[in-house]
């Protein structure tokens, strides 16, 4: 009874812990990806939503985890999932606990569950990754347990099901299984049972192979992104310090044999997280099945060690603003807000990271260019990238796509630029370069982003009530030199700041203005 009170005490203070606005760029392309599935019946092949993707087979192995979000999102709304996410991380801790408490004191496995939980917190959020760490958490559970062979297996094999479907971390599903042959041979059926329930999914064996050509593409440099990237000391410590504190567990347990099985799983998933920071929420949603026992342990100890357990949970709560929702300095959602109410029409360059919000808003009646899924876009990463270097390269990627409209992030950078008559060399804010006001008009922006539209492609009279002409989001300083100019500024302010509330870029630029 005293583990089930813990428990759900537990639950409660992570759950607390564990609300925070929604900031994950994938969020909305799984919405609308749910959207589209069920309103099609069907799941796509090839990607229907951004103009610049590449049409190949697309291999979405996360379709069902996208089915059941647009549905609570349909319920709850974006509030809603905010809190389900906080739930489900709740649910994954709190399971590891009870887990832990099979061969752990209960203080012992608070503080080593907390300590977990601190370590995911950031990798978590609202994303497959999120409920693909509850399946390993589940899948080691069933695993380390005493369930009989015949009831493992079928068991088993029904959540490698699940997990293949919702995210492509299931192909360790067999893999664990294999290695608890360590603790009995017969374990074999399994592994072999799991790695046939892989099979069971739409795609077959693509299911299988695309995120090992994944894995490849990652290698070979066609792109860049955070989470694939090894998770390095300077950003991830308490990684590093919990791998070498169970690595001396390992060392100090005298049954080694007896837990082989623990560490050979903790030096996978470990290897994992070290080398890409994508993994780290797989890695420390399982450690704390993975810890060996830790000896008997006198109720005091176990008190003490509980009451230890209150501070990574407080040290998590510290660090974010707890809040149900979106991130609206991650996502221009009052912009994109704005643009959907001009009614302009075409397609819309944008961010990547903006692409999904865009798609979820505006699809099917105007596209986006792309969006966060990196192996789709191959093609246009590296146009892209040429555009930014190249104003010649920019300006044939905007008539390739016939981008009339375009969402784009702050650059705090300035970009140099040559006077063509004079030759003198010049930093302008990157917003005046890259679209130019001659060629784009200003006609949202927020904390976030700024959207512009092409002059060419709609009526002057149409961008003349909506457009910003005198303001300089991404660089709130910038001179005026004329008290004409910095007078219409002022009122451009005004209208920014009833269009779009008190936000951080609005009061900046009223600064700027009062100090010119």
């Amino acid at each position: 009874m005293t583990r089930r009170i813990t428990a759900a005490v537990f639950f409660i203070l992570i759950a607390i812990a564990a609300v925070a606005p929604i900031r994950s760029y994938d969020y909305f392309w799984h919405l609308t990806t749910g959207r589209w599935i069920v309103e099609h019946h069907s799941i796509p092949t090839v990607d229907p939503f951004a103009v610049a993707s590449a049409q190949v087979p697309w291999i979405n192995g996360e379709w069902l985890y996208e089915i059941v979000l647009y549905a609570l999102h349909g319920i709850a709304g974006d509030p809603g999932i905010s809190i389900i996410s906080a739930l489900l991380a709740a649910a994954i801790f709190a399971a590891g606990f009870l887990f832990a408490t099979r061969e752990n004191a209960i203080g012992a496995a608070l503080l080593i569950a907390a300590i977990a939980f601190a370590g995911a917190s950031d990798r978590l959020g609202v994303r497959p990754a999120a409920v693909a760490a509850l399946l390993i958490v589940i899948a080691l559970g069933m695993l380390s347990s005493r369930m009989r062979l015949t009831p493992l297996v079928i068991a088993y094999a029904c959540v490698t099901v699940v997990w293949i479907n919702v995210h492509p971390s299931a192909l360790l599903a067999p893999v664990l299984a294999l290695i608890t042959m360590l603790i009995d041979v017969r374990r074999w059926t399994v592994a072999l049972a799991s790695a046939a329930a892989l099979l069971i999914n739409p795609f077959g064996w693509n299911a299988i192979l695309a995120p090992l050509r994944l894995t490849s593409t990652i290698r070979s440099g066609a792109f860049v992104n955070t989470e694939w990237l090894p998770s390095s000391f300077n950003y991830f410590p308490l990684l590093y310090v919990v791998t070498a504190a169970m690595a001396l567990l390992f060392l100090l347990t005298r049954d080694k044999r007896a837990h082989a099985w623990r560490l050979v799983t903790f030096a996978i998933l470990g290897a994992l997280a070290f080398r890409y920071v994508r993994n780290q929420g797989l890695y420390f949603a399982a450690l704390p099945l993975l810890v060996p026992p830790l000896g008997n342990i006198s109720r005091r100890v176990s008190g003490v060690l509980a009451a230890l357990a209150l501070a990574p949970l407080a040290w998590v709560f510290q660090r974010d603003v707890h809040h149900p929702g979106i991130d609206d300095e991650r996502f221009p959602m009052r912009a994109v807000a704005a643009l959907h109410s001009y009614q302009l029409d075409g397609n819309i360059y944008n961010a990547d990271q903006f692409g999904g919000l865009l798609e979820w808003t505006f699809y099917p009646s105007r596209r986006a260019l792309t969006d966060g899924r990196n192996e789709l876009f191959g093609d246009f990463i590296a146009a892209d990238a040429a555009a930014h270097r190249d104003s010649r390269a920019w300006h044939a990627l905007i008539a390739k796509y016939d981008a009339r409209m375009a969402v784009d992030e702050y650059q705090t950078q300035r970009m140099q630029v040559i006077d063509g008559l004079t030759g003198e060399k010049r930093l302008l804010p990157a917003s005046l370069v890259r679209y130019r006001r001659h060629d784009w008009a200003l006609v949202a922006f927020d904390d976030a982003a700024m959207v512009f539209a092409r002059r060419n492609a709609f009526p002057p009279a149409q961008l003349a009530a909506i457009e910003y002409r005198y303001l300089v989001p991404d660089d709130p300083s910038i001179g005026y030199t004329t008290t004409e100019i910095r007078d219409a500024a002022r009122v451009e302010v005004a209208r920014a700041r009833a269009q779009f509330g008190d936000i951080r870029v609005v009061r900046e630029l009223e600064r700027g203005i009062a100090a010119n």
